[in-house]
């Protein structure tokens, strides 16, 4: 399988033969994970394992993974080492990634893990979804439905997609599907936004039918190692009919929202409150005239 190196914000994904070495003490296992730590880490050991055996059987029951053996987690205390150890340049701002299909996880804790509640499901989830899948099924699977499938599963603790975006998204700035591929991997604005487009066209699926598409979809592409196959058997729909559906769809949800929170809209009701003031108010005082006349 040929490497494939694809960087994210917070978060990646790499396709490569094996683990890289990494030169660290291990650790005891836990019952999903096995940690391998750089001493000056062991006080974030704990910590790093409680989130893992959470995100484990949590992620399992979305994603259907059955192999639940413990996961490899490399946690680096020097930014360098990491990079270093795991092929990433210099000037990358990844934090926390998973290899595959070996399944290891790569946390920097040079910031003592400070995004880590958000970087480790979304990564538990890569890996399990890479042995759901299995190799000939991961090479299959986009990278806006792996991201998608992962910032669903991690919940509450989506680690890619920001308010910003989902804002932009719904203002109607949205990306192809053909598209978000390419624009996740991106060093600019498009990468912010193709992640919460990912995300929102997977919640949308469990939206028409039901979180267990999601399952059924990774097994039928683990068989078919082809997405519109897989999609036309799961969902009925192709891509191009799934991107229009979620486009309605997304219109419909944030039309009334939008409308009522456009600077614009706040403006013209501004404008009518005050001539509706003013009329009242020269109303008023050609009452009063007429009043005064008639006294006269």
């Amino acid at each position: 399988m040929p490497a494939l190196m694809l960087l994210v914000l917070t978060g990646l994904v790499v396709a490569l033969a094996g683990p890289a070495s990494v030169g660290q003490a291990a650790v005891a296992p836990s019952k999903y994970v096995q940690i391998a730590a750089d001493p000056r880490m062991r006080s974030e050991i704990p910590r790093v394992a409680a989130l893992v055996n959470e995100a484990v059987p949590q992620v399992a029951a979305i994603v259907g993974a059955i192999d639940l053996q413990p996961i490899p987690v490399r946690v680096y205390a020097d930014r360098a080492a990491m990079l270093e150890g795991t092929g990433m340049p210099l000037r990358s701002g990844v934090v926390g990634l998973a290899v595959l299909p070996a399944g290891v996880i790569h946390l920097d804790g040079s910031e003592r893990l400070a995004k880590v509640d958000k970087v480790v499901p979304h990564e538990v989830a890569h890996v399990l979804i890479a042995r759901v899948l299995g190799g000939e099924g991961l090479a299959a699977l986009p990278l806006w439905l792996s991201e998608g499938i992962a910032e669903y599963a991690a919940g509450t603790k989506a680690s890619q997609v920001d308010p910003i975006w989902v804002r932009a998204l719904s203002e109607g700035k949205s990306l192809r599907i053909a598209e978000l591929d390419e624009a996740i991997g991106a060093h600019d604005d498009r990468a912010g936004l193709a992640y919460a487009e990912a995300a929102s066209l997977v919640s949308f699926l469990v939206a028409k039918r039901g979180e267990g598409v999601i399952a059924e979809l990774l097994r039928s592409i683990a068989t078919t190692h082809d997405i519109e196959v897989s999609l036309s058997e799961v969902v009925g729909w192709s891509l191009d009919e799934l991107e229009a559906a979620w486009r309605r769809e997304t219109v419909r949800e944030w039309r009334w929202p939008l409308l009522f929170e456009s600077q614009a809209v706040w403006f013209t009701l501004m404008v009518l409150l005050f001539l509706a003031g003013l009329a009242r108010y020269l109303r008023e005082r050609r009452r009063r005239q007429e009043s005064a006349e008639d006294d006269w």
